[in-house]
């Protein structure tokens, strides 16, 4: 349960002081772009008692560069029309197959991937570098936030789970190399680049405000592994649902500032609870938080929210309808063929 108030404090911490700060300058979207990036490594070390300074400023250093990336990515791609789509669609195929090297590379690509499809609904008023470095800023603060949480108390190690060394680079790679020469290494970045590629599609074809969330709906419902696909996806489907509409609910009515801090902060914190113990209470917490960092606290009109719910139920279908049903069946399929 200690181990756990840590992890709590620190995600609550790491996005409630950038959103902090950027109230108190009188600029609080500046507070909410940091924030974003900060929300990136939150959660790196979930589950892990007091991870080495080393792993620790290994991993960190590579999420905070990649969010810096992955903002300016997603920022320069944004509003080129059927030029991000296509750019939006090859990096994250890339970075998709790129993941099955092994595990904290998987988690690293899936971070760059949702970050910078979140950027993409961000480039209205925002330059590339600056985005960049907020982020950046944003999750070098996380990161410390981490760090100190983690290893403010000295004392015997709480029980949790310890990483496993890792495997020797080359092994990881012929074994990665392997899996590309069978259709299961293949699987994940067909699923995800088919249903973002029909997401853009969607999006160019049906201009509106807020076309960019189905793109983020879909990156945020579908998830590599296969295991328990079709509950989790709509465990996930439908807490993005209810999160949409309980964020929307927030920004119709604009909060003050102070309460703005507040609800991020809480809602940060609430998700290392959630995390591992409910999907659908996990995405309903996750999404009003983007929805927040995105806006920057501000007021939303009523049509827009008409438009981000229309994305989300679309979202939702495509991630659910391409991303997992067709695979789930045809793994089953393939199984009964085996048992015979």
């Amino acid at each position: 349960m200690r181990i756990e108030l840590r992890h709590m404090a620190a995600a609550g911490l790491g996005l409630g002081g950038p959103v902090a700060w950027g109230v108190a300058a009188g600029r609080p979207a500046v507070g909410a772009l940091a924030a974003i990036g900060a929300l990136a490594v939150s959660g790196l070390f979930a589950g892990e008692v007091r991870p080495g300074l080393r792993r620790l400023l290994i991993h960190g250093a590579a999420a905070v560069a990649g969010t810096a990336v992955a903002g300016l990515a997603g920022v320069l791609a944004a509003g080129r029309g059927w030029l991000t789509a296509v750019t939006v669609v090859l990096i994250a195929g890339l970075l998709a197959v790129a993941g099955g090297i092994s595990r904290p590379m998987a988690e690293h690509s899936t971070r760059f991937i949702v970050f910078m499809v979140i950027s993409t609904g961000l480039a209205k008023g925002v330059e590339p570098v600056a985005a960049a470095v907020l982020f950046a800023g944003g999750a070098a603060w996380g990161l410390l936030v981490t760090a100190l949480c983690l290893h403010a108390r000295k004392g015997p190690a709480e029980p949790g789970e310890l990483p496993r060394p890792a495997p020797p680079a080359r092994a990881l790679l012929r074994r990665w190399w392997r899996t590309l020469g069978n259709a299961s290494g293949w699987q994940y970045p067909i699923r995800l680049t088919a249903c973002l590629a029909t997401a853009e599609a969607v999006g160019l074809l049906w201009p509106q405000p807020t076309a960019s969330w189905i793109a983020v709906t879909v990156v945020i419902v579908v998830r590599r592994r296969l295991d328990g696909a079709a509950r989790r996806s709509a465990e996930r489907a439908a807490g993005t649902a209810a999160g949409v509409v309980a964020g929307s609910a927030v920004l119709v009515w604009a909060p003050p500032s102070w309460l703005f801090v507040l609800l991020v902060a809480a809602l940060a914190a609430a998700r290392p609870a959630l995390k591992e113990r409910d999907y659908t209470l996990y995405a309903t917490v996750m999404t009003p938080l983007v929805l927040l960092l995105m806006e920057g606290g501000a007021r939303v009109p009523p049509p827009t929210i008409g438009y981000r719910l229309a994305d989300t139920a679309i979202g939702c279908v495509l991630a659910l309808g391409i991303g997992y049903l067709p695979w789930v069946v045809r793994r089953e399929r393939s199984v009964r063929a085996v048992m015979g």
